[in-house]
């Protein structure tokens, strides 16, 4: 309740949140995802100019580019992002306060896990710009986990699931480069 309080209260008051914690998930996960990318987005300028390109590495994303428009929307902003928030802040952040940590432990311990899946499959630079992502998507879960698993889940993956779709379609129309 305090992640929620601090972070996410003026999007509604938590008496009105447990009325409707889906339609707030929904609300909380639309602005994380998009707070994620464009903090993502000033992480990879910063990367670009202060660290050798060679260090970065690929796009975890690039092996999604031989598959259609359909497959990679299909695979990308759907089926990829909700095995990744599963694995990624659901087992983690339950783990972790099932153990007793506080939010701030939790939402340190999903970005680390995050990021770690992606710096393996993407390099330095996926890695980095995905630990920045990944403590906004355990922020949306342990704001929403108040009001049960399922909408704290779903915060997460709407936040992910946006994410990914602006980085796959929005962001190359915007940055050809």
């Amino acid at each position: 309740m305090r992640t929620y309080n601090l972070i996410y209260a003026k999007l509604g008051p938590a008496s009105r949140v447990a009325a409707r914690p889906y339609r707030f998930a929904l609300l909380v996960g639309a602005c994380t995802g998009i707070a994620s990318t464009v903090l993502a987005l000033c992480a990879i300028g910063l990367m670009l100019a202060f660290l050798p390109h060679e260090s970065l590495g690929e796009s975890a994303a690039a092996g999604l580019s031989h598959l259609g428009p359909v497959m990679t929307l299909l695979t990308g902003v759907v089926l990829v992002p909700l095995w990744e928030t599963l694995i990624a802040q659901l087992l983690p952040l339950e783990l972790a306060r099932r153990l007793g940590f506080n939010d701030c432990v939790c939402i340190a311990l999903g970005a680390v896990v995050f990021a770690s899946g992606h710096y393996l499959n993407g390099g330095l630079g996926h890695g980095i710009g995905s630990l920045v992502a990944g403590a906004l998507f355990s922020t949306g879960y342990m704001a929403m986990r108040p009001w049960g698993y399922f909408p704290a889940f779903w915060a997460s993956y709407i936040a992910h699931a946006l994410n990914n779709c602006l980085f796959l379609y929005l962001v190359p129309l915007a940055f050809p480069d």
